[in-house]
């Protein structure tokens, strides 16, 4: 059975609210404020707050938010279960499934990969980003 992941009904709304903590500006406009926050119930409440739907598996019970600076490399490494888990799906998958964002900025969905060997690629070059891609 496929590991469930964190969906977002709004990235852009996520987008910002992972701005907001970062720096300290609320980049939503809604004149709230949004610390940082240090458990999972004060991160779902800002999640209802800033009214971005959000839907959390039940295997995460608790969360850590770590900012980096620009002195040190910070390399974010994903859970082996995820990596494994996402190499198993590509493996029966049609093409690789990308956020629905893409579609909206691209105006069709990317299709990536028609082989096995050219999704593990591609699987590989998005795992590579997601762990050093600080701001881009």
């Amino acid at each position: 059975m496929a590991l469930e992941r964190v969906k977002f009904t709004d990235d852009v709304k996520w987008g910002k609210l992972v701005k907001t903590w970062a720096t300290g500006k609320n980049y939503l406009g809604d004149g709230k404020t949004y610390p940082r926050p240090t458990t999972l119930d004060e991160f779902k409440q800002q999640c209802v707050d800033a009214q971005l739907g959000i839907t959390i598996p039940a295997q995460i019970t608790s969360i850590v938010i770590a900012q980096a600076s620009k002195e040190v490399m910070f390399i974010k490494l994903p859970p082996k279960e995820m990596i494994e888990d996402s190499e198993t799906m590509l493996a029966g998958a049609g093409s690789y499934p990308l956020p629905s964002f893409y579609k909206d900025v691209f105006g069709t969905d990317p299709v990536i990969g028609n082989t096995l060997d050219e999704k593990l690629r591609f699987h590989a070059l998005r795992v590579g980003d997601y762990t050093i891609g600080l701001c881009t």
